[in-house]
């Protein structure tokens, strides 16, 4: 369940108050490939969730099992408050994980998986939460996807043709859910709802003059 802006003053409904705090750093790139244009997804992990995602870097993201949230019977506002301030309390003055080193880990995470000579990440696109029941926890889960977008990339022909994932481009588009029958995070059919970030990718778009 993404939370929405409309859905901030509703409480949480009781039996879906998470005990768990996740994140993940996503990166997305908006590419114009011979007669394709959207962003690049992953199917990460097909044996087990067999769904296409950006690229994320999740060795140093922030979680935290066995949580308890502080308020009684919160909104969906409140709980995201409680979680901006441990994630500020705990991994960013505690752990210095502040946004400008986070940028750097997934800068260099993207270029050491996909073997790229550099990439230059601009802008910040909306941030998003979700609460999802964990399957692999068994508990419900308050999710932050923390979210950018790069305007260049370096040999970005490696990546368009690297075969460490099956990749898709996902033209942008929230009403596509699915390409090939591999299904689409909710995360990013989401991300792709949000005019600001439509104009954000837009606006970083790398073209490519290449025959496929």
């Amino acid at each position: 369940m993404i939370i929405t802006e409309e859905m901030l003053n509703k409480k949480v409904p009781k039996d879906m108050i998470p005990t768990r705090l996740d994140s993940a750093l996503n990166l997305y790139t908006n590419v114009l490939y011979g007669d394709e244009i959207g962003i690049i997804v992953y199917n990460t992990n097909p044996n087990t969730w067999n769904c296409l995602y950006s690229f994320y870097e999740l060795n140093h993201k922030f979680t935290i099992d066995n949580y308890k949230i502080n308020k009684e019977n919160p909104t969906f506002e409140e709980l995201i408050e409680e979680y901006k301030k441990i994630y500020h309390k705990v991994y960013e003055q505690e752990k210095g994980y502040i946004k400008e080193k986070r940028i750097n880990i997934l800068s260099d995470e993207f270029k050491k998986t996909f073997k790229l000579d550099g990439v230059n990440i601009n802008e910040e696109l909306e941030p998003i939460f979700e609460l999802k029941f964990s399957k692999s926890k068994n508990v419900w889960t308050l999710y932050y996807f923390e979210n950018y977008v790069a305007n260049k990339v370096d040999n970005i022909n490696d990546l368009l043709k690297q075969n460490l994932y099956e990749q898709k481009i996902l033209p942008l588009d929230p009403s596509i859910t699915a390409i090939d029958s591999i299904e689409v995070a909710s995360n990013i059919s989401y991300l792709l709802s949000l005019q600001n970030n439509i104009d954000k990718l837009n606006n970083n778009l790398i073209e490519l003059d290449i025959q496929k």
